[in-house]
């Protein structure tokens, strides 16, 4: 062996016993985390909170196949969430695909029995298509669970108006 080739080979091992040292001195990712909240998972630019916002981003913009699309991954990663439910039947609705905006709704009052606005919704829907009573019935439901909303007057009063 050459002088140069004994001088490499003490390196190597030199180096090799440095990493050897700093891998044992290392912790469990497991054992490192102090809240279980702080997780990789919750930092995601990919978890449903960010992808519910750049879906809502898409609707305003107008690209509502890319925000149903967007909302779809969201409903993956969280199963059952009213407001990816709600916000999927809206975008439905913004493309007039009323029946399947009427399934999402519904999904979203089973997840969310509070939401007034999933009633108001169904409502709309309800009179597009001239539902009158299946209409009432949710406009007063949404009344119920909030009695300041002033769209569910105003669809009352022209009901009642209207019979």
């Amino acid at each position: 062996m050459t002088l140069f080739q004994i001088f490499m080979l003490g390196t190597s091992v030199f180096f090799a016993y440095k990493i050897y040292e700093h891998i044992q001195t290392l912790d469990d990712p497991e054992e490192n985390v102090s809240e279980p909240s702080r997780t990789a998972e919750s930092f995601s630019t990919f978890d449903s909170i960010s992808l519910l916002e750049k879906a809502d981003d898409e609707v305003v913009k107008g690209n509502l196949d890319k925000a149903l699309a967007i909302y779809s991954e969201a409903n993956i990663k969280e199963p059952k969430s009213g407001e990816t439910l709600f916000k999927m039947g809206f975008t439905l609705g913004l493309q007039g695909r009323n029946k399947e905006a009427l399934e999402y709704y519904q999904d979203a009052l089973k997840v969310d029995l509070e939401n007034p606005f999933s009633h108001l919704e169904i409502a709309y829907i309800y009179l597009k298509d001239g539902e009158y009573a299946s209409a009432r019935t949710h406009l007063n439901a949404a009344l119920e669970l909030d009695p300041n909303l002033e769209k569910a007057k105003i669809e009352i009063e022209k009901l009642n108006a209207e019979v």
